[in-house]
C-alpha cells in the first residue's frame, strides 16, 4: 500500500525526471536518470533569505576532491513540484548511488565497506564543512574514488516539523538533540555514522516518527533485538564482528567515544572476518582447530562453498587427526563441485593413510564394508581426476589397493604409473616400493628384490648429484628398510621351513 507521503516522492521524482534517493539532514535528494544530477529539496519555508544566499555562495566555492560541487540549477534555485514550493540544491556527479543504496543491499561486507568509507572520510568533511556537520546517509554518495559528501552550510538540526515530515530522520539524532539539548561531548555527526554503521548489523526498528524520537532521546534506537540481526547467524560466533558491533553500540548510546578512523578500522576487520574462510583460518592459526571445524560447520549453513569445505576437511584430518570428519567434509564438496580435484586428491591422501585403522577396530566393527566404502570412494575420486593429475597420486591410490588386499590390481596399476611409455622412472621411489610391496605380499620374493635393487641403486644415484633433499631421500629409506627387513623375514621363514 502506497503512502501519502511516499506518493508525493513519486510525483516529484516524474517531474524532475530522477528517482528518489532518501532522506538528508536536510531536505530530501533525488538522483537524475539520465544526467550528471543529484538534487536536494528543502520546503522553500524552511529556511530564509540568509541561508539562501549562503547556498549560492557555494556554486563559485573551490571545488574540494571529497565534496560533490553545488552547481546553479537548470530550471532556477527555486521550483514548484507536486505542488509544493522546494528550494533545489544542484549537484554535478556522476555517482551512481548514495550510501542509503549500499545500505539496503544484502551482502554485509559491502554495507560495512561503504560505511567504513564514510567514516574516513569524515575527517575531512568537516575540515570543509565545519566540526558541527551531519551528514546521513542519503547525503553521501558512492564514486569510484570513494565516498563523497553532498555539501551544505553547517546550520544545524532541521526545524521539529522536519523532524517529524520523515520517519527515518529522527533515528539519527544524537540523543541530547532528540531532547533540545547542547551536544556536549558528543559529536552529532559521528552519533549519525555510527547509527548508519548499526544498520549493517541489524534492522532498524518499525516505528512511527514518534516512538523514533522518543527512542533517539533514550538512545534506544537500536534496541536489543535479536531477531532483526542483518547477519548470518554464524557470524554472531566471530569475535571481531562482535566487537564492532559492541563498540557501536557503545558509541549510539553514550556509553564510550571513538576518533572515526579507528571505528572505521574495527569495521573493516569485522568486514574481512564476515569471510567465513578468513574467520575459520583465524582459529586455526590461534590454535582451536575444533572450534575451527565447529564455525565452518555453522557457516556452511548460511554459506555452503566448496573451499570452506576444503578448508575444514583439511583441519579436521591435520589439526584434529579426525580422517572420518574430514572425508564427510569432502563428501560434501565433491557433491558441491564434482568438476574440482581438490577434493578428489584429499580423498585420496586420507584414505591412502586410512588402513592400518580401518584393518583393525574400524574394519572389525563393519566387517569389512566400511573398507570396502573407502576403497569405492578412492577409485571414484581417482577416475575424476584430471588425467594430468593422476599420477600425481598414483601412490594414493596403491595404498588404497594394498591395503584392501587388492595385490594383483595394485601390482598392475602401480607397473602402469610407474612406466612413460617405455621409460621405468625410477626416480618415483614412492611408486617404487609399492610396486616391491606388492611382489613381497604376492610372494614373488624374487621380484621384490629385484626391484628394492632398483630402489637402492637410485637413492645411490641421488646422493651423488644432489637431485633429491635428504629428508625425501630419509623418508623414503626408511620405508626401504622396513621392506627389506620383511624380505628378508619372508626368506628365513621361507628356509626354516
Amino acid at each position: 500500500m502506497t503512502t501519502t507521503l511516499e506518493a508525493s516522492q513519486a510525483a516529484v521524482a516524474a517531474e524532475l525526471d530522477a528517482e528518489y534517493v532518501g532522506v538528508g539532514w536536510w531536505g530530501t535528494l533525488y538522483r537524475a536518470t539520465h544526467r550528471r544530477r543529484w538534487y536536494r529539496l528543502i520546503p522553500v519555508e524552511e529556511i530564509d533569505g540568509d541561508q539562501r544566499s549562503e547556498l549560492l555562495a557555494w556554486h563559485t566555492r573551490p571545488r574540494r576532491p571529497e565534496l560533490v560541487p553545488v552547481v546553479p540549477g537548470e530550471q532556477g534555485e527555486q521550483r514548484q513540484l507536486a505542488g509544493r514550493w522546494f528550494q533545489v540544491v544542484s549537484y554535478e556527479t556522476d555517482a551512481p548511488r548514495s550510501l542509503a543504496h549500499a545500505l539496503t543491499g544484502r551482502a554485509a561486507a559491502d554495507r560495512l565497506a561503504s560505511v567504513a568509507g564514510a567514516l574516513r572520510a569524515l575527517p575531512a568533511w568537516r575540515a570543509a564543512i565545519g566540526p558541527e556537520l551531519v551528514a546521513l546517509p542519503a547525503d553521501i554518495v558512492l564514486s569510484g574514488h570513494g565516498p563523497l559528501l553532498l555539501p551544505l552550510p553547517a546550520w544545524g538540526a532541521p526545524s521539529v516539523g522536519q523532524l517529524f515530515a520523515e520517519p527515518e530522520r529522527p533515528a539519527y539524532l544524537a540523543p541530547e538533540a532528540a531532547r533540545g539539548l547542547p551536544a556536549g561531548d558528543r559529536d552529532p555527526g559521528l552519533h549519525a555514522l555510527g547509527v548508519a554503521a548499526l544498520r549493517c548489523f541489524e534492522s532498524p526498528p518499525d516505528a512511527g516518527t514518534e516512538r523514533l524520537l522518543q527512542r533517539a532521546a533514550c538512545a534506544a534506537v537500536f534496541a536489543p533485538r535479536p531477531h532483526d540481526s542483518r547477519l548470518p547467524s554464524w557470524t554472531r560466533r566471530v569475535e571481531p564482528v562482535r566487537a564492532a558491533h559492541e563498540q557501536l553500540r557503545a558509541l549510539v548510546t553514550g556509553a564510550g567515544g571513538t576518533d572515526p578512523v579507528r571505528l572505521a578500522d574495527a569495521l573493516d576487520e569485522a568486514r574481512r572476518a564476515m569471510d567465513p574462510l578468513v574467520a575459520v583460518h583465524a582459529l586455526r592459526n590461534a590454535g582451536r582447530p575444533r572450534k575451527a571445524v565447529g564455525l565452518a560447520h555453522a557457516a556452511l549453513v548460511d554459506s555452503p562453498g566448496y573451499p570452506l569445505l576444503i578448508l575444514a576437511a583439511e583441519i579436521a584430518h591435520q589439526d584434529l587427526r579426525d580422517p572420518l570428519e574430514a572425508l564427510s567434509l569432502l563428501e560434501r564438496a565433491v557433491q558441491a563441485d564434482p568438476g574440482r580435484p581438490e577434493a578428489y586428491a584429499a580423498q585420496l591422501a586420507i584414505i591412502g593413510g586410512l588402513w592400518a585403522v580401518v584393518q583393525g577396530r574400524l574394519a572389525g566393527a563393519t566387517d569389512g564394508s566400511f573398507a570396502h566404502r573407502l576403497l569405492t570412494t578412492a577409485r571414484t575420486a581417482f577416475d575424476r581426476l584430471p588425467p594430468d593429475l593422476r599420477r600425481d597420486h598414483a601412490h594414493e591410490m596403491a595404498l588404497c589397493l594394498i591395503g584392501q588386499g587388492e595385490l594383483a590390481e595394485a601390482n598392475a596399476f602401480v607397473h602402469r604409473w610407474l612406466h612413460d611409455g617405455t621409460t621405468l622412472m625410477w626416480w618415483r621411489f614412492d611408486l617404487m616400493l609399492d610396486y616391491a610391496e606388492t611382489f613381497l605380499l604376492l610372494g614373488r620374493l624374487d621380484e621384490a628384490e629385484q626391484v628394492a635393487e632398483q630402489v637402492q641403486a637410485g637413492f645411490r644415484r641421488l646422493r651423488e648429484n644432489g637431485q633429491m633433499a635428504q629428508r625425501d631421500i630419509h623418508e623414503h629409506g626408511m620405508r626401504y628398510a622396513d621392506l627389506v627387513r620383511d624380505l628378508h623375514h619372508r626368506r628365513g621363514r621361507g628356509a626354516g621351513a
